[in-house]
């Protein structure tokens, strides 16, 4: 299951998130991309060669990811996500996976609780934890 791929530091984000979702939302993950490529993580019980930070629900995509670009950009101190307080929290989560480098995955769901729990539990399942920006 595979959604619309992002640069986080993209000039047209909002734009293009509003022309391709609307108003919809679904589940997001942030995914760290170096040279083109998913960059790989070390996991408990493998390598995630998918590079998944986080995974979030939303019930509309643009407030969200704006709420989450906000908490993650350097130039903001705005701390509206979880996910952006967990990895300013740490210099060494930005060090390894710089902002230039975060895209954030879009699928659209009509149920994005249930999606984002499924996602959860296979990852979980496949790795012995949760994606790093996560916390169970």
């Amino acid at each position: 299951m595979e959604g619309n791929l992002y640069l986080f530091n993209n000039e047209a984000l909002w734009d293009l998130i509003k022309e391709q979702h609307g108003n919809h939302g679904g589940v997001y993950k942030i995914i760290a991309v170096e040279d083109g490529k998913r960059k790989p993580i070390n996991r408990f019980l493998g390598t995630d060669t998918d590079g998944i930070l986080y995974i979030g629900k939303a019930n509309t995509f643009i407030d969200r990811v704006i709420d989450l670009k906000k908490s993650i950009a350097p130039e903001y101190k705005g701390t509206a996500h979880i996910c952006g307080r967990r990895y300013k929290a740490n210099p060494n989560i930005a060090k390894l996976f710089p902002y230039g480098l975060l895209h954030i995955e879009l699928t659209q769901s009509a149920m994005p609780v249930e999606l984002e729990k499924k996602l959860l539990r296979e990852y979980i399942y496949k790795f012995g934890e949760v994606p790093p920006l996560n916390a169970v």
